[in-house]
C-alpha cells in the first residue's frame, strides 16, 4: 500500500476515527527517539497556541488574506 492509499483510506474515515489516527500518529512520533541532526517535530496543545496564533495573524494579516483567498 502506497502513502497516498494511506492518506485516502483516512480522508474516507469518520472525523473521531480520524482524530483517532492523528493521536496515534502523535503519540508514535514523540516515542521514536529523533535521528541526529534531523529535523524534530512537535506540537502545542491548542491553549498553548491559541495566542500564539492571535498574534501571528495580527502580525501578518495580508499574507493570511492572500492564502485565504
Amino acid at each position: 500500500m502506497t502513502v497516498r492509499q494511506i492518506i485516502q483510506e483516512i480522508d474516507a474515515l469518520p472525523s473521531e476515527e480520524q482524530r483517532a489516527v492523528f493521536v496515534s500518529l502523535q503519540e508514535r512520533m514523540k516515542a521514536t527517539p529523533a535521528v541526529s541532526g534531523a529535523n524534530v517535530v512537535r506540537y502545542l496543545d491548542q491553549e498553548t497556541a491559541r495566542p500564539m496564533i492571535k498574534e501571528i495573524l495580527a502580525e501578518h494579516p495580508e499574507l493570511f488574506r492572500k492564502l485565504a483567498q
